[in-house]
């Protein structure tokens, strides 16, 4: 069935009604996404309906992230998917690079597609009991928790290792302070290479039983350039588990955006298993 779907240039600052609908949320909870784009567009029926809208989210490596979507309708899936396959067709052509996740809801993947996207990564929610294995960690690196480095600087360096992978920002300065994101800095690693530069990084917090874990970063020449870049993930994650088991916890949770298939293999492979799954899909 063809739907008629017209997508108009939106400033971004008129955005927060529309993304508190989409998203389910007051409006002052989403106001800052409005704050992020660089460009907006909405989506409107022949009589001037609004069906949904989209933004762009800059992303440090990978052009910019679709915010926004198609807002439920009462003709279903296939009108939804119609409106989300014109809003994802007109931020690739008007913006460049972009991608977005394919949630089931504000955008399908079956809207992606039409729209000329191809899954590209995934975010996904692994969980399960602790691992057990000792971190080994390469020779010419240490792990330190991050209560040992109160140094922003070399906070926000660690932190930018995850901005080249899909699914990530260009990190602030407060997302380096203690407590950004309700992390543990005693539950969470840093890693220094032997010149005392960050090159990768693993944050905790503690939850309602179990640890919260961010699935770690990797400086990008180190995760490219062989087996030391794995070797190092995987301490990082074993260190920040061996934390969390002295503290009582017998299990966790590890997120991850843009994580490789091999990645996701050495995390399965520590018994964790997958419980959510979200597809990323780019248009490059």
């Amino acid at each position: 069935m063809m739907f008629d779907v017209t997508v108009r240039p939106a400033a971004p600052a008129d955005l927060p009604p529309l993304l508190a609908a989409l998203y389910g949320a007051p409006e002052e909870d989403v106001a800052w996404m409005a704050d992020t784009l660089s460009a907006a567009w909405t989506a409107h029926a022949p009589g001037g309906e609004v069906l949904g809208a989209v933004g762009l989210r800059p992303s440090p490596a990978n052009g910019a992230e679709l915010l926004g979507g198609a807002l439920a309708h009462p003709q279903g899936r296939d009108h939804e998917d119609a409106v989300g396959a014109a809003l994802a067709r007109t931020a690739h052509l008007e913006g460049g690079r972009v991608y977005a996740f394919a949630d089931g809801h504000l955008f399908s993947a079956a809207a992606l597609r039409a729209a000329g996207y191809r899954e590209a990564a995934a975010y996904r929610l692994l969980a399960g009991p602790t691992p057990q294995a000792a971190p080994q960690v390469p020779p010419g690196f240490v792990l330190r928790p991050l209560t040992d480095v109160p140094d922003l600087a070399a906070r926000l360096d660690a932190l930018a290792t995850y901005e080249d992978r899909l699914g990530h920002h260009a990190v602030s300065p407060a997302a380096a302070g203690d407590g950004a994101g309700s992390y543990d800095p005693a539950l969470s690693l840093i890693a220094l290479d032997a010149s005392g530069r960050a090159a990768g990084i693993c944050r905790a917090a503690p939850e309602e039983g179990y640890a919260r874990i961010d699935a770690p970063g990797v400086r990008p020449d180190l995760r490219h350039g062989g087996p030391v870049g794995g070797d190092l993930r995987a301490a990082l994650l074993l260190g920040v588990c061996a934390l969390a088991r002295a503290r009582g916890f017998g299990d966790v949770s590890v997120e991850g955006w843009g994580d490789t298939p091999a990645e996701l293999a050495a995390d399965l492979a520590l018994g964790l298993e997958v419980e959510i799954e979200n597809p990323i899909y780019v248009a490059p």
